[in-house]
Order: structure tokens, then sequence, then C-alpha cells
């Protein structure tokens, strides 16, 4: 008699274990599903960006970056130890910062 309630105490700790087990897979399911679905719109966001970015037409900056090589050696030197290329580079992350922080909401757009 006794062998039958170790028996049945034993299948009823082994359910309440499944029981524990499928809640645990269940609630790390729901939190998967959850943080994908708050980073779904941050992604398609970022994937409208992307597209945006690369149907931006580059050729005028690129033609006009490629007169840089017909200039003389010294004059590239002069203007490397200069640091005009630094100094520009700086300045046009100035100006895209500037323009993704005016993008924020509350804020004009023409200051």
């Amino acid at each position: 008699m006794a062998a039958a309630f170790t028996m049945l105490f034993a299948k009823l700790a082994a359910i309440v274990e499944w029981i524990g087990k499928l809640a645990v897979a269940v609630f790390t399911a729901a939190w998967d599903f959850i943080r994908d679905a708050a980073c779904w719109p941050f992604e398609q966001v970022m994937e409208i960006v992307v597209s945006a970015v690369q149907a931006v037409d580059l050729t005028p900056v690129t033609s006009s970056l490629q007169s840089w090589g017909t200039l003389p050696g010294e004059i590239l030197n002069m203007l490397g130890l200069l640091g005009v290329g630094q100094a520009a580079a700086i300045i046009v992350a100035a100006i895209g910062i500037r323009l993704v922080l005016q993008l924020i909401p509350f804020t004009r757009l023409g200051s």
C-alpha cells in the first residue's frame, strides 16, 4: 500500500514539475514576443532610413572629391599639414548633427 502512495506522489510531483517547466517556457516565449514587438517598429523605421539614405544622389560630391587628385603633391601636403581634411570632416559632422537634432519633436526646423 505504501508503494502505491509513493508511486502516486512521484507521478504528481512529475506532473507539477512538467507544469512548472511549461509555465517557464510560456513566460520565456511571451517575453521574446513582447521584446520582438517592441523592436519591430524600430527596425521598420531603420529600414526606411536606410532606403532614404541609399536614394540620396552623391555624384556631385564624389566628382568634386576627384578634383583633389589633380592638385600638385606640394599643395596636397600643405593641406594635409594644415588639417583641412579634418576640419572639413568636423564641419560636415556638425552640420549633420544639427540637421538630425532638428528632427526631434517640439523643436523648430527653421533654426
